[in-house]
């Protein structure tokens, strides 16, 4: 019999009880913690295993599966040699800059997008190329609708409109030019994250209790076997950790989309799974 191949994207390994494992994800983007909350999603994990998304051509390119399946959970195509890339779609990720593309000669007003270093990939659809840059914990994503990006130096231009995109966009402005001057995702416009550790705490007590854990081994794993002896029967912990797991289930159910766009209220809690 052969061996049963892991869920793409989780890692086998990572064991809810060890702190080491999450604490990368104290320096990430929301990006990328919207996307830690989604991949626990069964419900998404299945159109996942269904979406036709190729593996890469020649070119690089990636080529979305065309029947949008993934499109309700906010994605275009996020499996790439069976680990999962998100690419956000502009409507629930506000930060994702809509751009227009030209060949251009002129070398410092232009961007090489083969020539950067965080260059990760590319998704081309029908509804055009969706280029992702990524340093592991910081990402910055551009959807190019008319023109090619990738012939080389290219001309980039955009269009904002209306109040919301004049407050969001010059961040995406300022970590582009940054990255086409430099090749880096710079740290000081990616700031840290208020609730990460709080973040991180309901992902191991969700990833504790998938695997069967009591709430009570929850808390002593996260709290301490003293505190636990002490405070438990007074029901504050159990408390806790009651709270750690029902805010993790409200993320992966779809609460993953107030991160990327805090206006998101009512509409990320019509996904089910």
């Amino acid at each position: 019999m052969s061996e049963e191949k892991p869920e793409p994207g989780i890692c086998p390994s990572a064991d809810w009880r060890e702190p080491i494992h999450y604490n990368p994800l104290l320096n990430c983007d929301r990006h990328c913690w919207a996307g830690e909350w989604l991949r626990r999603n069964p419900a998404f994990l299945a159109d996942l295993r269904e979406a036709r998304c190729s593996p890469p051509d020649e070119s690089g390119h990636i080529l979305c599966d065309q029947d949008y399946r993934l499109s309700r959970w906010g994605v275009r195509c996020c499996r790439i040699d069976e680990e999962m890339t998100f690419f956000w779609l502009p409507e629930c990720n506000p930060l994702v800059l809509q751009v227009e593309a030209k060949p251009h000669v002129d070398t410092g007003n232009t961007f090489d997008c083969r020539q950067c270093p965080l260059f990760k990939t590319v998704v081309h659809g029908d509804d055009g190329q969706h280029l992702l840059f990524s340093d592991g914990a910081r990402h910055l994503q551009l959807a190019v609708t008319e023109g090619d990006a990738l012939i080389g130096p290219a001309l980039l231009s955009c269009t904002l409109c209306g109040l919301k995109e004049f407050e969001i966009k010059p961040l995406t402005l300022q970590r582009l030019c940054r990255l086409a001057r430099s090749g880096r995702l710079l740290k000081s416009l990616y700031p840290p994250e208020r609730r990460a550790r709080r973040w991180t705490l309901m992902l191991r007590a969700f990833d504790g209790s998938a695997t069967g854990a009591s709430q009570r081994e929850i808390a002593a794993v996260l709290f301490g076997d003293r505190a636990v002896r002490e405070d438990w029967e007074a029901g504050f912990l159990r408390t806790r950790v009651q709270r750690l797991l029902s805010g993790a289930r409200t993320m992966v159910r779809g609460g993953y989309r107030r991160l990327l766009d805090p206006e998101e209220k009512e509409r990320s809690g019509r996904v089910k799974g």
